[in-house]
């Protein structure tokens, strides 16, 4: 049975939809009610992320409702390395679409997991800033993408 848990971030409220270790939903929520309800395990890990002390989440993601285009790019996305970037022309090159990047756009806008499936990794290809949920929240990609930053050097647990 699916729940709700909530994590309060140094960026602003998560909220993620969870069902044991799969994960369905998690994005930021700024009109929403915190509830304070969570998961141990899955709050940890998210403190970890925003705490440098790791790099990849160690759950699984359920996409449900996505086309397997965008199930590619979800997946390709997986594969960014932390603290890198990539951009949309090269995500569809990549899965094999190459003249596909506004449809590679809508597949990260569309993506429901956000910062474990990291579309804030991906960039324009003149490596401007663009999309993460409309323009009103590019602050929160670019907030991410400067923690990870940070937190890349060679001396970081993974």
């Amino acid at each position: 049975m699916k729940k709700t848990g909530y994590f309060l971030s140094g960026f602003g409220p998560i909220k993620y939809v969870y069902d044991n270790e799969i994960i369905y939903q998690l994005s930021f929520i700024f009109d929403e009610e915190f509830n304070g309800e969570f998961d141990p395990k899955i709050n940890q890990l998210l403190s970890d992320y925003f705490e440098g002390k790791t790099r990849q989440f160690p759950l699984s993601f359920s996409y449900e409702n996505k086309t397997v285009f965008q199930k590619k790019v979800l997946d390709e996305l997986l594969k960014i390395p932390y603290g890198e970037t990539r951009s949309y022309q090269e995500i569809a090159v990549k899965i094999g679409h190459p003249k596909a990047v506004r449809a590679v756009g809508q597949a990260c806008k569309s993506n429901p997991i956000g910062i474990m499936i990291p579309c804030h990794r991906v960039i324009g290809k003149n490596k401007q800033l663009t999309g993460y949920s409309g323009k009103n929240y590019i602050f929160l990609k670019e907030k991410l993408l400067k923690l990870e930053q940070n937190f890349k050097s060679p001396k970081q647990a993974i």
